[in-house]
């Protein structure tokens, strides 16, 4: 239950570092389709200073995992735990996992202003 809240702030600081601020966010004046837009939704969500910082919170979580996996992997071994769990063999699926969730993140931002920008100028 706990990884669910986790997943959820995790997922609020991404949100929060991948959304420009709202000077950044104006379109511009000739946007009409969709292709245009999502190119302007990229250049716009993807250069500013904070998008910077949740590239830094995106490798530090998996930087974190990988160091929490591999230490936990050492204790089972250097304690004699029973090996029920290889923390090994699970360790990339959690690190593709979260770096699935913050691309889809990213997405998710990138086509939602895109259409934002459409419906600005209609």
């Amino acid at each position: 239950m706990e990884w669910v809240v986790m997943s959820v702030i995790w997922g609020g600081l991404m949100l929060y570092f991948i959304i420009p601020f709202h000077k950044n966010s104006e379109a511009p004046i000739s946007v009409s389709s969709l292709r245009p837009a999502v190119k302007v939704s990229l250049q716009r969500v993807t250069f500013h200073r904070k998008f910077l910082l949740a590239m830094v919170l995106l490798i530090l979580t998996c930087i974190a995992i990988w160091y929490s996996y591999k230490d936990l992997a050492w204790y089972n071994e250097a304690h004699g735990v029973p090996q029920n769990f290889n923390a090994i063999e699970a360790l990339p699926f959690y690190l593709a996992g979260v770096t699935l969730y913050a691309m889809l993140i990213y997405i998710v931002v990138v086509v939602k202003r895109a259409f934002f920008y459409m419906k600005k100028q209609v």
